[in-house]
């Protein structure tokens, strides 16, 4: 007969062995509640109706006052058109005209001339301040720069008949040799004062045809005598 370790031994042995084994084996743990994210971590936070922005309140139509109407400034009544003889501004078309000499009116090189206006209307008319002259052609064209003026006069009223008069200085032509360029004038254009057409009045002159020589000076008109 083998001698040895019975087998029963063995086996309880090998159950005592596996059941130990079993009882030291870690058990599979499965997640807990807490370990599993929750459904409120997970899901995305959305904003809530107070959080998203309001759309801004629609603008009230406020009333604006409408301007008042304003009446419309009325035109300024013009100034009336003189009239010929009715106390306007003198024209030509009331006036006649002359260039006299008179006695001892010459100086060095230039003379001394008196420029008569007489009123031929039927009406009294206004004169204030200067003449327009010039020397002109035959045929009424300007010849060389018009004249300067003088002194100055005030204002007055020419009655039908009365005259009025300036006195009216002429240099002689010959003093600029050739840089005067020298014409035949047959008379000088005068402009009343403040009028817009004129008269010519007959003198025979030598005058300058160069616009930069001035050959006369003339006064304000006044009344004559």
């Amino acid at each position: 007969m083998t001698s040895g370790t019975p087998h029963w031994i063995l086996a309880a042995v090998a159950i005592g062995t596996a059941t130990l084994l079993g009882a030291c084996a870690p058990a599979a743990s499965e997640p807990t509640g807490a370990e599993a994210p929750a459904a409120s971590e997970a899901a995305s936070v959305s904003p809530t109706a107070s959080e998203a922005p309001s759309a801004p309140p629609a603008p009230t139509a406020s009333s604006s006052p409408s301007p008042s109407p304003s009446s419309a400034p009325a035109d300024p009544e013009p100034d009336p058109e003189p009239t010929e003889g009715d106390g306007g501004v003198c024209t030509a078309a009331d006036l006649s005209g002359a260039v006299t000499t008179g006695p001892g009116a010459g100086a060095a090189g230039s003379a001394y001339r008196t420029l008569t206006l007489t009123n031929t209307s039927g009406a009294a008319c206004d004169m204030a301040g200067y003449p327009g002259v010039s020397y002109v052609d035959a045929a009424g064209t300007q010849l060389g720069a018009p004249a300067d003026r003088g002194e100055p006069g005030g204002a007055f009223t020419l009655e039908p008949g009365a005259s009025a008069t300036a006195v009216l200085q002429q240099v002689n032509a010959g003093n600029y040799g050739a840089d005067c360029g020298a014409v035949p004038a047959a008379g000088v254009r005068v402009y009343p004062p403040g009028a817009t057409d004129s008269l010519v009045l007959p003198q025979e002159i030598t005058a300058c045809s160069a616009s930069s020589i001035v050959l006369m000076t003339v006064g304000a008109m006044q009344p004559a005598g």
